[in-house]
């Protein structure tokens, strides 16, 4: 795929002046203004994402309300969050580092759904506090609540986390193709046993500490096939239906259908199978709201007046951010081997990425020279010392040093991911709006990398 065709796929890069721009600002201004490496995401096609999903399924959602619920893990960062809040939506987080990130944006209790394994009473007592809704992933977490419910005199809102048996489905995992989604949906550690689910309902039963307002479950990206989804759904109805027979006739008012949506382009650095046709978020909406009514209705439950939510992390943060990346060096052999090198100054560790790489793992567009001809063969390689193929035997216009380079769709999971191997401090983040940019997170220092390093009083 040449610059022009992927420039053309993202609704808010352009060509102006020479120069790649996202929304109105010009990229290669912005990595000279700021410095590179740097992180950079799109504030309006942010917020165009999240109006898309809940437009979608409240298309197909008349019985109730829909909450979007836009993972912060995905872009743990304060600024991002406030805006994610400006447009309503609501956040998943996970652990209580996460939920002060709510916090601080000034997202209410009511929009935070409390996830994660293993939490302890201060992040539950905080949760019930600001009246999040926590999801149990544990018994010992429903006793948590209970014991912290009655220290503050106030209920808790819980959601039970469910891992439903898909045991018709022998399809395998897009992350991990060697293993089928009905195993790793029930191996992998989220969510409470259905064994130990059947045992908290007895406590459950004539509890007045907590509510239970419904039910919660998250495959996860393991598939983009809207026949696994609904098999998901008819597996997660099934177990409703157990759960409000044990209930004496209980109905969830909330149920909620996690994440794992692809985003629209399906590109980035942790899906190993992704070049099959990808469903628009209506194609979910319509497929995820239509087998849990039939499923439901089948089972005898009504879903009137239920609250479904959706937490779209990738689909709604992937293709918002690019990464801008300065070219350092070339360097050329020619008498052992005919081979090019353009050395620049990002990295594999800022990257979520690993060893070799036999095809991109990224779409990208040389920023500052997006309409020249692309003449030279050879490998963009980062500064660590590792491998750091980032691209391997990649046609580019001629290179210089100084030329800026945009990896796209690194908005979900990439920034967050970000390590110091080498001591390198990780990049900052640039938000850009309209022909504004503002930094939101300030590149790290060398001093900050240090700063946790303790010395011993006899060294």
């Amino acid at each position: 795929m040449n610059f022009k065709d992927i420039i053309a796929e993202h609704p808010y890069l352009s060509v102006k002046h020479g120069h790649l721009h996202l929304e109105g600002v010009d990229l290669v201004e912005a990595a000279k203004t700021h410095g590179t490496p740097l992180f950079v995401v799109s504030e309006t096609y942010l917020r165009k994402n999240i109006q898309h999903y809940k437009q979608q399924f409240e298309k197909y959602w008349p019985e109730g309300n829909v909450k979007v619920l836009p993972s912060v893990k995905a872009n743990p960062n304060i600024a991002i969050r406030k805006i994610v809040d400006s447009e309503g939506a609501g956040c998943d987080i996970f652990g209580a580092s996460e939920l002060e990130c709510a916090i601080r944006a000034g997202v209410k209790g009511e929009n935070i759904s409390v996830n994660g394994s293993i939490k302890d009473n201060n992040i539950i007592n905080k949760s019930i506090s600001i009246g999040a809704t926590i999801i149990l992933d544990s018994p010992k977490e429903l006793d948590l609540c209970i014991e912290e419910s009655r220290k503050l005199n106030k209920k808790a809102n819980i959601l039970l986390r469910l891992k439903p048996y898909i045991k018709d489905l022998d399809d395998n995992s897009d992350f991990l193709p060697s293993a089928q989604i009905k195993q790793l949906t029930q191996t992998i550690k989220y969510g409470i046993p259905t064994t130990e689910v059947m045992v908290m309902v007895e406590t459950l039963k004539g509890c007045n500490d907590v509510n239970l307002l419904g039910v919660h479950i998250h495959m996860g990206r393991h598939s983009k096939k809207l026949q696994v989804w609904q098999q998901l759904i008819a597996a997660y109805t099934n177990l409703i239906k157990q759960l409000s027979i044990k209930l004496d006739g209980w109905n969830p008012k909330v149920v909620n259908f996690g994440g794992g949506f692809a985003a629209s382009l399906d590109r980035e650095t942790r899906v190993a199978v992704t070049d099959y046709p990808t469903p628009t978020v209506e194609d979910y909406a319509k497929s995820i709201t239509s087998a849990f009514r039939d499923n439901m209705n089948a089972h005898g439950l009504t879903t009137k007046d239920i609250l479904i939510e959706v937490e779209p992390g990738r689909a709604t943060h992937n293709q918002t951010g690019l990464h801008l990346t300065s070219v350092k060096n070339i360097k050329h052999e020619a008498i052992n081997i005919e081979h090019t090198w353009a050395e620049v100054d990002t990295s594999e560790v800022f990257l979520s990425i690993m060893g070799v790489n036999p095809t991109p793992p990224f779409d990208f567009v040389v920023a500052s020279k997006p309409d020249s001809i692309v003449e030279d063969c050879l490998d963009i390689v980062g500064s660590t010392c590792n491998a750091e193929w980032i691209f391997e035997q990649v046609m580019v216009p001629k290179l210089i040093e100084g030329d800026v380079i945009a990896l796209l769709n690194t908005g979900a999971y990439v920034e967050p991911m970000a390590a110091n191997f080498n001591a390198l401090p990780r990049p900052g983040m640039l938000l850009v709006s309209d022909d504004k940019s503002f930094m939101i997170k300030r590149h790290e220092t060398v001093d900050d990398v240090f700063q946790r390093d303790i010395i011993p009083p006899y060294i």
